[in-house]
């Protein structure tokens, strides 16, 4: 039993897969269950009432504040609760017909109206099957970004086969790689065409450029994709309008809304905030909200593939093989992650004081975020400060800080206060790469603010205490590149 323990142990730390760390056989008992359960509510996997992170629980670890939210979140502890019973005795295969496909089955189905409970009101339209299976689920968003264009495609296909033209997408210049670097690779071989609509200095794209272009191509347009929200400038795009303009032209819309869940509204009822009732296809990433990485999910509006003539219902699909997602995702549902999903969901969409938690959640991200830069500007100066992104609060995420520090470079400041304040330069995502960040070029940033521009994002747990112990620390590192006493 104590190895059982430590292999727990292991599995939450490293983050493991549950086959990694132990077989799924050890928990075929009844007595090993209630003594796994009984064992893991002493383990204190709460978060801590600060933006610290739980892992092991060391001192080093209370050292380090967090404000990284936008890449990563700390998974929620009902959430991991949740997981539990499908990593040990609800093991079984949801496609199975026995007696152990039967809870997998109804967890995936509860996940399901769980993600349409995040844009949906209406209990009817989540309880209906044909809602439900609106939901795609995948490995992460990259593949639920890449699925959104491939259905497009597939879904013009036989319009371009003997047209001689070829099809075209329509997309910002500030889009995440997942879809961006996708686009590219496809016109490259020759697939599609793309137009990239730049953003204004503030990281948004107008809605005007936006319909500029698709006017000028909707003869070929197959679709428009436009992030709802930007992880670096938490700049809001414009994407109910666009995509109530598509729909009148009966071109497909897709929106990368990763960034967006648990921050601001994705309504698609008819009511005047959120998405609208027009966005076609929606990519929902697990990790962005209090559930593991490895996660999220592809909503297909039902009717996307009939909204003209040229298109077809697809019927070849990214991974093949198996019946599984209604033959549209091949491969054994991964029920643990799924039922963690469908919990981060609920717990946003709770009700609190005539509020969704997301709402609450929002409002104090929101007041948290303009402390923080308070304290940077009385800090530093006006002078050294520039807030990168959408002048009006309005127009940008609650909790996202872009910020540039004139003179500073952003690469030192991270390696001298890495361990002492977890942030980051710009997109986890674009980190590998080096340099300045291809967002704050596209949103023309001076030079000598974008090469010391931090992108400080906050969460739910963030407190004043943290807000003001960071400003510190990344305000006297400031000040000792810069050589003011």
């Amino acid at each position: 039993m104590r190895r059982l323990q430590l292999a727990t142990l292991s599995l939450l730390a490293k983050r493991l897969t549950p086959s990694d760390a132990f077989p799924v056989s050890s928990f075929a008992t009844n007595a090993c269950k209630r003594s796994h359960y009984s064992f893991f509510r002493k383990i204190n996997l709460c978060h801590s009432k600060s933006s610290r992170l739980y892992s092991s629980g060391t001192k080093e670890d209370e050292k380090c504040i967090y404000l990284d939210y936008n890449g990563t979140t700390p998974i929620d502890k009902r959430v991991v609760e949740a997981m539990m019973p499908y990593l040990t005795h609800h093991f079984g295969n949801p496609s199975s017909s026995h007696f152990y496909g039967d809870e997998p089955k109804k967890a995936i189905s509860k996940a399901r109206k769980s993600i349409l409970g995040l844009m949906f009101s209406n209990k009817e339209y989540i309880e209906s099957l044909e809602h439900q299976n609106e939901i795609i689920f995948t490995s992460c968003g990259t593949e639920a970004d890449h699925l959104a264009i491939h259905l497009a495609i597939e879904s013009h296909k036989a319009k371009f086969e003997n047209s001689g033209s070829i099809p075209h997408i329509i997309t910002s210049n500030v889009e995440h790689p997942a879809v961006e670097e996708y686009l590219k690779a496809l016109e490259q071989e020759g697939k599609i065409q793309v137009t990239y609509v730049p953003v204004n200095t503030e990281g948004m794209v107008s809605k005007e450029d936006m319909i500029k272009v698709i006017d000028e191509k909707k003869d070929d347009t197959i679709l428009v994709t436009l992030m709802l929200a930007n992880n670096e400038s938490g700049a809001l795009q414009p994407v109910r309008e666009v995509a109530d303009y598509c729909n009148e032209l009966g071109i497909l819309f897709h929106t990368d809304a990763a960034q967006a869940v648990g921050k601001v509204s994705l309504a698609m009822d008819e009511c005047e905030v959120g998405l609208g009732s027009h966005v076609d296809m929606v990519t929902i990433v697990g990790h962005k909200f209090g559930a593991p990485k490895g996660i999220g999910c592809l909503y297909v509006r039902r009717g996307s593939f009939q909204k003209n003539d040229d298109m077809v219902q697809p019927s070849r699909f990214m991974l093949l093989g198996g019946g599984q997602e209604g033959g549209r995702r091949a491969g054994t549902e991964n029920v643990p992650y799924i039922v963690a999903l469908g919990t981060a969901a609920d717990i946003m969409t709770e009700q609190k004081d005539g509020n969704f938690q997301w709402q609450v959640n929002a409002r104090h991200m929101e007041e948290m975020r303009k402390r923080l830069h308070r304290n940077l500007v009385a800090g530093l100066g006006a002078d050294i400060v520039r807030e990168n992104g959408p002048c009006l609060y309005s127009d940008r995420l609650p909790n996202t800080l872009s910020v540039g520090l004139k003179g500073i470079n952003s690469g030192d400041l991270l390696l001298n206060i890495g361990q002492q304040v977890a942030c980051a330069a710009g997109s986890a995502c674009h980190a590998s790469g080096g340099g300045v960040s291809a967002i704050l070029k596209a949103m023309s940033v001076p030079m000598e603010y974008a090469r010391g521009t931090l992108r400080l994002s906050l969460g739910p747990t963030t407190s004043r205490e943290d807000i003001d112990k960071a400003s510190e620390i990344i305000i006297d590192e400031a000040k000792r590149q810069l050589d003011i006493q």
